[in-house]
């Protein structure tokens, strides 16, 4: 995501020159993952490589625009307004992206899958709702929208490092190899989640090195898309979707998954005791009949 550029020394011109790579990069990477044929495995994963390419452009063109770069108060307000709005945005599309990891993980264990996609839901939400009004009531204009914008990221890379963890914990059980494309993609939200909290912990006691901050992070982000790129681009290996063993600790939990939340089944009962006792009485009473006709 771009940031915004003071024109001040060599710093600011490496900053320029990574922020013309981005979207550059993320073209490549979203036509390497069209070519690769996982629009349907992986929409939000497109789409935020999309986003990142579209506002990367749209803004290059904007600060190239004299009104827009000159500085003034209102293209101030605006050039921040519309980065938040775009970093929000990118959040968002994260935490969709890290949903479909997760999903993808979880294809040979549809309970858990479930189970977590719900767990998962309720998470965001909640993130969502204690982030939104813990910021409104302590800050006014684009200084609110860059608080929400910076701890929705810190929630979004807390996700994306979990996700990680369980990867690295699951991967061979679920039938998964490091050679996977949804390790490749995992891992590269994971070193982009890891920078963002490094580098925001560290500008909490160094505020004027954000320029340096944001180096940071646009060389990281340049890494993390060409490491897509490069699993995009050549032929997935270790697809195998979780043959596990029917002895597999999570096979069980699965099963208990599954059973969570349907209804029991209803079990047919037979006929009520009565009806046998009356069919028992005409028996006797018919029998009691022909013996007293005989």
């Amino acid at each position: 995501m771009l940031y915004p550029v003071k024109p001040m020394s060599s710093l600011s011109n490496l900053l320029l020159t990574l922020t013309f790579l981005e979207p550059v990069l993320s073209g490549i990477a979203l036509v390497a993952a069209l070519r690769a044929g996982v629009k349907r495995r992986y929409p939000a994963v497109l789409g935020y490589l999309g986003l990142r390419m579209t506002s990367g452009l749209g803004l290059l063109c904007l600060l190239h625009v004299p009104w827009f770069s000159q500085g003034g108060q209102v293209s101030l307000i605006l050039r921040d307004s519309l980065f938040w709005l775009l970093y929000v945005a990118g959040t968002v599309t994260i935490v969709f992206a890290v949903r479909e990891i997760f999903n993808e993980l979880m294809l040979p264990l549809a309970g858990l899958r479930r189970l977590g996609s719900i767990v998962f839901r309720w998470v965001a939400v909640v993130s969502l709702l204690v982030t939104v009004f813990a910021v409104f009531p302590l800050h006014t204009g684009p200084h609110r929208m860059a608080t929400i914008g910076a701890q929705l990221m810190k929630c979004a890379s807390i996700l994306e490092l979990c996700l990680l963890l369980f990867l690295g914990l699951t991967i061979h059980t679920l039938g998964r190899s490091i050679r996977s494309r949804v390790f490749g993609i995992a891992i590269g939200f994971s070193i982009e989640a890891l920078t963002q909290l490094g580098v925001a912990i560290w500008l909490g006691t160094h505020p004027e090195g954000y320029m340096l901050g944001g180096a940071i992070l646009s060389s990281v982000t340049l890494l993390s898309v060409s490491l897509w790129s490069t699993y995009f681009l050549f032929p997935e290996k270790g697809k195998a979707e979780g043959k596990l063993p029917e002895t597999s600790p999570l096979m069980r939990w699965n099963e208990i998954a599954k059973a969570l939340g349907h209804n029991p089944p209803h079990v047919a009962m037979g006929q009520s005791q009565a009806y046998f006792l009356q069919d028992v009485e005409k028996v006797v009473e018919r029998v009691m009949t022909k013996n007293s006709a005989g």
